[in-house]
């Protein structure tokens, strides 16, 4: 049995939830998609980069060479 009561009560006490993230310009422009496309590419040249960096080391390494397939 649910109580209407006791839920109401608790309904009301709910705080809304704080703002963590604004992606407004100065002009209040959402630029959200423009922002998360942005650091998606550059997270991804980041990867690309320590990706090839690490394969770098390992076939500059003879013991490591054979584990990279060719």
């Amino acid at each position: 049995m649910i109580d209407n009561d006791a839920v109401t009560k608790e309904v009301k006490a709910y705080e809304p939830i704080p703002e963590t993230g604004n992606f407004r310009d100065e002009n209040g422009i959402d630029r959200m998609d423009e922002i998360i496309n942005h650091n998606y590419r550059r997270i991804k040249d980041e990867v690309k980069q320590i990706v090839a960096e690490e394969l770098a080391k390992i076939e500059a390494d003879p013991e490591l060479r054979q584990l990279i397939k060719k």
